[in-house]
C-alpha cells in the first residue's frame, strides 16, 4: 500500500475561554481555566507528486472585525490558506483534490481557490447542509456560500454515499460521529501506520484520549486539565455533538480504522499542539 506523508497546515485561529468549550460531565476546571487559541487546521497529503487537501478553512466572510463565532478573537480567510500552501512550495493550482470532512464554515469555507480541483465529500453532508436543523441554522454550522459554488457548471464535486477507497493508502469513511450527517473520517497509510483525521467528532486531544490530563498550546506549552473521568466511555463529546448515540458508535469505528489510539494517529479537528508537533 502507498505511504502518503501529511503536514499541518495553519490556517488562523479562534481564541476562547477554555470554560466556553468545557464538556458537559467533565469535573470543574477551577484555577486552571485559561484562553485557548484553537487553530483552523488542513492538511496536506504528499506522495508520488500528488498534493491532496484535506480541508480548506473558514472563509473570510466569518471573520467580521478580527472576531468569529460568538465575537470572539480570531483570524483565518483566504490569505492564511495561500501562506500556508506557499510554506509548502505550493499554490492552489497545484493541488488536485480537496477532501472536505465534513462542510461547516471553518472546514469548507475557501474551496473557490482551487480552480483544478475534484471536491470530495458525502451526500448525507450536502443534504444536511441544505436541511440544517434549527441549532445549526442558530450557530451559523454552514458556509451557505459553497451551496453556490458548488452547483456552477465545471465543479468537479464528487458526492459519496458511504465508505470509499479514495486512492491507494487514502480511505474516507463515513462516520457523522453525532456532528454532522455526513462527516467523514479520513484514513491515511503513513510510514508509522494509518493515520485518521476524525473533522469535529473531536476538537481537541483530550476529548478523544482516555487519561489526558493537559491541554498544549500552539507554542508547546502544556497546560493542566482535569482528567477525562472513566465514566464517559473513553471520549468525551463536545458541545457541538448533537447526537450522543452517533459520537459513541463513531469511536468504535475508528478505534477499529487507526492503528494505535494515541496523539499523532488520532487526529481532532483544531488540537492546538498539532502546530508544534506535526503528524
Amino acid at each position: 500500500m502507498k505511504k502518503w506523508t501529511i503536514k499541518v497546515l495553519y490556517y488562523g485561529n479562534i481564541q476562547a475561554p477554555l470554560a466556553m468549550m468545557w464538556p458537559a460531565g467533565m469535573p470543574p476546571l477551577g484555577d486552571m481555566a485559561f484562553t485557548l487559541a484553537a487553530p483552523y487546521l488542513g492538511f496536506l497529503l504528499q506522495a508520488d507528486g500528488r498534493n491532496i487537501l484535506v480541508d480548506t478553512g473558514i472563509n473570510d466572510g466569518f471573520i467580521v472585525d478580527g472576531k468569529a463565532w460568538g465575537a470572539l478573537p480570531a483570524e483565518g480567510g483566504a490569505k492564511l490558506v495561500q501562506k500556508a500552501l506557499e510554506k509548502e512550495k505550493l499554490a492552489p493550482e497545484d493541488i488536485d483534490t480537496v477532501i472536505l470532512t465534513h462542510l461547516h464554515n471553518d472546514h469548507a469555507g475557501n474551496c473557490h481557490l482551487f480552480p483544478n480541483a475534484r471536491f470530495i465529500f458525502q451526500k448525507d453532508e450536502w443534504w444536511n447542509m441544505l436541511h440544517p436543523i434549527p441549532q445549526q441554522l442558530a450557530r451559523g454550522d454552514y458556509d451557505l456560500s459553497i451551496i453556490d459554488f458548488f452547483k456552477k457548471p465545471g465543479v468537479n464535486k464528487i458526492m459519496l454515499d458511504g465508505d470509499f477507497q479514495l486512492e491507494d493508502g487514502i480511505m474516507a469513511y463515513k462516520v457523522p460521529g453525532g456532528h454532522s450527517l455526513g462527516n467523514q473520517v479520513i484514513a491515511v497509510n503513513t510510514q508509522k501506520g494509518i493515520v485518521a483525521m476524525l473533522g469535529d467528532i473531536a476538537l481537541l486531544n483530550f476529548m478523544i484520549i482516555p487519561g489526558m490530563a493537559e491541554i498544549v498550546d500552539m507554542q508547546g506549552v502544556s497546560h493542566p486539565i482535569p482528567a477525562v473521568p472513566t465514566s464517559l466511555g473513553g471520549g468525551v463529546p463536545h458541545a457541538v455533538i448533537y447526537d450522543l448515540f452517533s459520537f459513541y458508535a463513531g469511536l468504535n469505528k475508528i478505534k477499529a480504522i487507526v492503528s494505535q489510539w494515541k496523539p499523532g494517529y488520532v487526529i481532532p479537528g483544531h488540537e492546538p499542539s498539532l502546530i508544534v508537533t506535526g503528524i
